[in-house]
């Protein structure tokens, strides 16, 4: 099978992404997924190099393990994920998931004391908003909640947090989400990092769902310190992350506990990770090469917003459907919130699910719940119309 080829200057249109459709595995009859949130699938190429890598290690075991592996590829992966958001590879530590990626920023960072504050938001990822909280037990600080009330403009999201870090005591510490899990919307980096640094306060990135679909550059948006995964937009295997440290904050976040394996100068001590994920690493390569013949970050951008716009904009208009993410697709992702009036949040996820068998997913934003939909780039327009027409259905009965 070979992998399509666009003549110069020629789009990636519905038929060139049709055979691009023939490189993952065809879903299954039953039930359409849209909850590509949770992680994408690997292409052919990738599924292969990481069964490749699962025998290979099972034959070579520990002299590979400790040998070639930890000298080379693991640095070939450093190199890799560094160019892919503008970084150096010391700056690179690998992790097992998004949230592990999370956890290491927030809970071993250590320019906190009693009586400082920690801002974050309940459109961040429920495990971080835990970890946030945590820090009022583990170090005393007082954990503070920015409460954004859906759907949200950027002016809006810039008013509340600015309004928080004037009223918070000390304010040190704050969590963003570059794409809100929850509803998939971008926030306003710039601006709310440029309001932060005003404050002296510093910024742990939540980019889980940004690396692979939305543009991200650390230099650029000045960020320190951010994690990662690259099970969901990169289609990578599961059970691999990373963290980025800006090399000249890095003494800010304290090793694992305590972890002495490489010296205080080496982002590697800040997670002893023990047994690492051998075959994902090895796989990981596989991936990013296929992500780039697809033509990177902007082409799976433009495909994603083609996508989301093709259901939002017809869902838009149906009575008794809210869409809580952005209608513009600028600030909006393949990630997408919506509600009917008069039905709560499970009750609609069962349904689409028991009745149209469409897979979405419920997610909770703090004071109530709300279904996610999230397309992938091999999503059908057919897919689609299932789920107008099954949300326009819902919409009457309720």
């Amino acid at each position: 099978m070979s992998f399509p080829v666009l003549a110069d200057g020629a789009a990636r249109d519905e038929a060139w992404w049709r055979q691009v459709a023939a490189f993952y595995p065809a879903p299954p009859d039953a039930i359409v997924n849209l909850e590509h949130g949770y992680f994408g699938a690997m292409a052919s190429p990738v599924q292969a190099a990481f069964e490749q890598a699962v025998r290979y290690t099972n034959e070579q075991l520990s002299p590979f393990v400790r040998g070639e592996f930890t000298r080379t590829h693991v640095d070939i992966l450093r190199q890799r994920l560094a160019a892919l958001i503008h970084a150096e590879p010391h700056e690179i530590l690998l992790t097992r998931s998004g949230t592990e990626s999370m956890q290491v920023l927030i809970t071993q960072y250590q320019g906190l004391a009693p009586g400082d504050t920690v801002l974050w938001s309940n459109l961040d990822y429920p495990a971080t908003r835990t970890a946030m909280r945590w820090l009022a037990q583990g170090r005393g600080v007082t954990s503070t909640q920015v409460t954004l009330r859906l759907p949200i403009g950027d002016d809006e999201i810039i008013a509340c947090y600015a309004q928080a870090m004037r009223q918070a005591v000390r304010p040190k510490l704050l969590l963003l989400s570059q794409v809100t899990p929850a509803n998939g919307q971008q926030l306003p980096l710039r601006a709310l990092i440029a309001l932060a640094r005003e404050h002296g306060i510093d910024i742990v990135l939540d980019s889980a769902h940004a690396l692979g679909q939305v543009a991200l550059d650390v230099r650029a948006m000045d960020v320190d310190f951010a994690g990662f995964n690259l099970h969901k937009w990169l289609g990578a295997p599961p059970g691999l992350g990373f963290v980025y440290i800006r090399a000249a904050q890095l003494h800010k976040i304290e090793p694992h506990f305590g972890d002495d394996d490489y010296p205080l100068d080496d982002i590697r001590c800040r997670l002893h990770m023990g047994m690492p994920p051998i075959s994902a690493i090895l796989a990981a390569p596989a991936a990013l090469d296929f992500h780039e013949r697809l033509g990177g970050t902007p082409a799976k951008n433009e495909r994603l917003a083609w996508l989301r716009n093709y259901w939002v904009e017809r869902v838009a208009q149906l009575p008794g459907v809210r869409i809580l993410s952005p209608l513009d697709a600028v600030r909006g992702t393949a990630l997408v919130a919506f509600a009917i009036d008069g039905m709560d949040a499970r009750a609609l996820q069962q349904a689409l699910l028991q009745r149209f068998g469409i897979f979405t997913v419920e997610r909770n934003i703090g004071d109530t719940d709300i279904v996610r939909a999230t397309v992938a780039v091999t999503t059908t327009t057919a897919e689609l119309d299932r789920l107008v027409a099954a949300l326009e259905v819902l919409g009457n009965e309720a």
